[in-house]
């Protein structure tokens, strides 16, 4: 059985009966780390957005300066020294983090450069960037419902004991 916050949807059977028997402090501690994980997923969906604006574009003609354009999109460095792509901490921890076989496609995307002057990668580019934006979309909205899953029974539980909303504020001395 995995974790509450692992793999479970909200629409499977026992989601939110099992968010009942959660402890407080568990429960809290679930909807703020699924937060966090919403934070990270629009944080990349936005940059492979971005990215497949890019591409977008480029299939439908428009060139911009191959360059620039390709150093921001692989996340590499203006000198092109570098070997291998750099990439940001939060980009790190995040693919570091992906469990999921679909999602774990978005290291290798982000890795590649857009082939600019070749149509049929850039097109190959296109299709792999939607269905990581679809997936990351579908994740997004996956992870919204948890929360407010969690909120709802958060509040369910502070409208029946509010002594447990006293409990989470600063102790009297």
């Amino acid at each position: 059985m995995p974790r509450l916050g692992e793999g479970v949807l909200v629409g499977d059977d026992g989601f939110e009966e099992r968010l009942r028997l959660e402890p407080l402090a568990s429960l809290r501690a679930l909807r703020q780390s699924l937060r966090e994980e919403e934070r990270q997923v629009s944080y990349w969906r936005r940059l492979v957005q971005g990215r497949l604006d890019l591409a977008q574009a480029a299939v439908a003609g428009d060139q911009p300066s191959v360059e620039k354009l390709t150093a921001t999109a692989s996340g590499q460095r203006s000198d092109m020294r570098r070997a291998t792509p750099r990439r940001s901490p939060s980009f790190a921890r995040f693919a570091g983090g992906l469990q999921d076989r679909r999602m774990a496609s978005l290291a290798e995307t982000w890795d590649t450069p857009i082939p600019w002057d070749d149509p049929e990668r850039l097109r190959e580019i296109e299709g792999t960037l939607v269905e990581i934006e679809t997936e990351l979309s579908r994740r997004r909205r996956e992870l919204h419902a948890r929360i407010d899953a969690c909120t709802r029974e958060l509040v369910d539980r502070y409208r029946s004991d509010p002594a447990q909303l006293r409990r989470l504020g600063p102790t009297a001395r």
